[in-house]
Parts: C-alpha cells; sequence; structure tokens
C-alpha cells in the first residue's frame, strides 16, 4: 500500500512538473547579442528598407550592441567624417522564421537604445520612443536626449500577440535616431521571446483592446486553472520540503559546530604565527635599514675618494707638462691610467642608489616613476640634496663649481614642472 502511495505521488509531482513547464515555457527568437544586418551611411536607404531583404542585401553584418560611444558597444558603426556633426539616423534590421506563431500566447520585445527607436515589423511601425509624431524621415531627430548612464536607455518593453508575426519569415527593422549632431553616443539591441506565461497578458492588454485580442474570456478562465494548477503543484512540494527541511536543518547545525570549532583553532594557530612574523619582520627590516645606512656612508666615501683621485690625477698630469723625462712619463701615464679605471667605474654609484633605494623605502625609484626624464647625474644630485647635503660638498663630491651645482638645481626643477616659488629640497624631501 505504501509502495504504491509512493508511486502514486512520484507520478502525480511529475505531471505538475510538465503543466507548469509547458505553461511558462518560453523561447527567445532574437537574443541580446545576435547578429544583425545594418545601414550607417550619410544618405537615406532605399525606400522599403525595413520590409525587403533584397534592398539590405548588400547592408553590413555585426553583432549586437550595435553603435559607438558605450562600453556594451560590440559592433561599431560609422558616424560620418566629422564628430561634431555626426550621421543623425541608423538603421538595423534581422529576418527570423517562425514555424507556428500561435504556440505561444504572446511575445515579448525588449529594446536597449539611445536617443530615439522606430521599430517595424513586416514593414509596420508597431513602436516608437522618445521620437516626435507624424512621419519619420532620415534626419528626424529623437525628441529628447539619453544622458550618459541614464537608465532609460535600457529595456523598452512591448509586447505582441500572434496575430501580429506571420507563420514562416518575419522581418523585424528598427532606425535609431540621435537628439543632436554631437551626440556622444548611438545604442541598438533587441531581444524578441516568445512565451506562455499568462500572468504576462496584462501588459499586452494595456497595449491593445479587449477588442483586438479576443483574449479576454480566455484570459480569465486559462488563469482560474492556472492558479488551481499551481496552489496545488506548490502544496505538494511543501510537503516533500518540509520534511527534507528538518533533515537539512539536523546536518546544518552539526556542520555548523564543527565548522565553528575548526575555525576557532585554526584562528589560534594563526594568529600566534602572526605575532611571530611580525616580530621577525621588524627585527628584520630594522637590521635592513642599519646595513642600508652603512653602506650609504660607505658610497659616499667612496665617492669622496674618486674626488681625492681626481685632485692626484691633475696634478700629475701638471706635472707632465713640467716633466720630459720619458721614463717618469711612462710611470706617471700608468698612474693615470689606473686613476682613470677607478674613477670611469659606476658600481659605487649604481650600489649607493641600491642601499639609498633600502633604506628610503625605494626612494631612486619612486623619483624615476614621478620624474623619468632625469639623467643620471641629476639623480645623484636629487639623492645628495635628499640626504642635507650643502652645495659646496655636492660640488666637492661631483668635482664640479657650485656655481654648477646652482644651475643643476634649476635645470632639476625645470624639468620637474614646479613653480619658482616652490623650494627643490623641500619637494625632494615631502617624497615618500
Amino acid at each position: 500500500m505504501i509502495s504504491n502511495n509512493f508511486k502514486l505521488n512520484g507520478v502525480f509531482t511529475f505531471l505538475l512538473s510538465s503543466i507548469s513547464i509547458a505553461l511558462f515555457s518560453q523561447t527567445k527568437f532574437i537574443k541580446f547579442g545576435d547578429e544583425w544586418k545594418y545601414y550607417d551611411q550619410k544618405d537615406a536607404p532605399e525606400k522599403g528598407w525595413e520590409n525587403s531583404n533584397r534592398i539590405t542585401s548588400s547592408w553590413k553584418k555585426g553583432q549586437a550592441g550595435l553603435g559607438y560611444g558605450d562600453n556594451a558597444i560590440k559592433t561599431v558603426i560609422n558616424y560620418g567624417d566629422d564628430i561634431d556633426s555626426k550621421i543623425i539616423t541608423a538603421y538595423f534590421t534581422k529576418s527570423i522564421r517562425i514555424t507556428d506563431p500561435f504556440q505561444f500566447v504572446l511575445y515579448q520585445i525588449k529594446i536597449e537604445k539611445d536617443d530615439g527607436v522606430v521599430l517595424y515589423l513586416n514593414g509596420r511601425e508597431i513602436y516608437r520612443k522618445d521620437m516626435p509624431s507624424g512621419e519619420i524621415t532620415h534626419t528626424t531627430r529623437a525628441s529628447r536626449l539619453v544622458v550618459s548612464g541614464e537608465q532609460e536607455k535600457f529595456l523598452h518593453t512591448l509586447f505582441l500577440s500572434p496575430e501580429d508575426l506571420h507563420t514562416g519569415e518575419n522581418i523585424i527593422s528598427a532606425s535609431v535616431h540621435q537628439g543632436e549632431k554631437r551626440s556622444e553616443d548611438l545604442i541598438f539591441n533587441l531581444e524578441l521571446i516568445g512565451t506562455n506565461d499568462v500572468g504576462m497578458l496584462r501588459f499586452l492588454k494595456k497595449e491593445r483592446t479587449i477588442k483586438d485580442l479576443h483574449l479576454g474570456l480566455k484570459l480569465k478562465d486559462f488563469g482560474h486553472k492556472q492558479e488551481i494548477e499551481r496552489i496545488t503543484f506548490e502544496q505538494e512540494l511543501l510537503k516533500q520540503k518540509n520534511n527534507s527541511y528538518k533533515v537539512y536543518l539536523s546536518v546544518a547545525l552539526v556542520l555548523l559546530l564543527t565548522s565553528i570549532l575548526g575555525l576557532n583553532q585554526v584562528w589560534k594557530i594563526y594568529r600566534a604565527k602572526n605575532v611571530e612574523l611580525i616580530k621577525t619582520n621588524i627585527s628584520l627590516k630594522d637590521q635592513n635599514q642599519m646595513k642600508g645606512a652603512e653602506m650609504i656612508n660607505v658610497s659616499l666615501s667612496s665617492l669622496n675618494n674618486k674626488q681625492l683621485l681626481k685632485v692626484i690625477k691633475k696634478d700629475l698630469e701638471n706635472n707632465l707638462k713640467e716633466n720630459s723625462l720619458a721614463v717618469t712619463k711612462k710611470e706617471i701615464n700608468k698612474i693615470i691610467n689606473n686613476i682613470n679605471y677607478n674613477i670611469d667605474s659606476t658600481e659605487d654609484w649604481e650600489n649607493l642608489k641600491k642601499h639609498f633605494n633600502v633604506v628610503h623605502s625605494g626612494y631612486v625609484d619612486k623619483l624615476n616613476e614621478l620624474h623619468p626624464s632625469l639623467t643620471d647625474i641629476e639623480l645623484r644630485h636629487c639623492i645628495f640634496i635628499k640626504l642635507h647635503m650643502q652645495t659646496k660638498e655636492i660640488a666637492n663630491v661631483l668635482h664640479i663649481d657650485p656655481r654648477s651645482v646652482q644651475s643643476s638645481r634649476y635645470r632639476i626643477k625645470k624639468k620637474m614642472g614646479l613653480e619658482e616659488e616652490v623650494n627643490l629640497k623641500e619637494y625632494l624631501i615631502g617624497i615618500s
């Protein structure tokens, strides 16, 4: 007996599910993103374009959304040669086949547009939005502008009855109009859905009279049947769900308690390890800064040694001019060559930049990013200024006249685009 009841309940549930699926089934004959033919030229298309595959056979093709000036655009169309005097109107058309229009109780069309649109079905105008009344031509402007980001341009909806469509081929066409020639964007996308959701017939009633629809009595009778079937179906589902919920709730509580205990344990381990890592990181950072500071001093000392070598080199060169002994000249030239090798080496400067970056949190990299046009010599000036070195000290290290240091500062400020009243030292110290 129990087995028979179980089988009957299963069959009953299956039947209810099948009825519900049939009642609410739908098909998308045109989807957002489908391919459309389009016309985007300065001159108007041939008359009758809205219902002629012959006229539109040579039109371009592209995936919706079509238009320009918006992130939702997948196919960019032409707007003319002058950005301030764009082509006012663009045209779109698509042909579909419907085997039996009466397989659905109504059809829903959703449109995305910017600014105004006129929609045609098999050559007959069925909808216009944000367009003036009267005849629509190639130069007719939309009656209002759609502001960028405004929701008004999305999902305008209209409904059709099966009588509006042909058995077999149907042609859906649209002309999209700008509100003004300088408008920044134009958008078109469309979706056509056939549905058996009788609840949506109330939307169709708003657009059509009861006399045109011939659906008044059918709607009421069909709606009552649908409501009874829906209530019965929901009651059966509730019985099954109540039994399932008890089991789900028990399992969920057990899993929740287990998860809480596990997470608590993981959190304790994580917190202990995190505290240890923070301490280690602080210690390493302090050591790194100390080593970096030491290396800066070493690099500066090396640069000063180079300055000394330059002075010695100059003295030796002066002696060469006064001494004509070949042997003396030969030995002195060797000394000068060795000094030149050490002076020309850039290793000390590279070490200074590297260690300065460590101590001052990537200062040189940030300076390069802010002002990429600075030369290597100008970067050295900036580092010495950041180290609070005086003009004479910088001149000695770089082996130049103090006035050249001042000239370099002026040139650096100009490259950085700083105003006359801005203090270069304060600016460089402020970079962090």
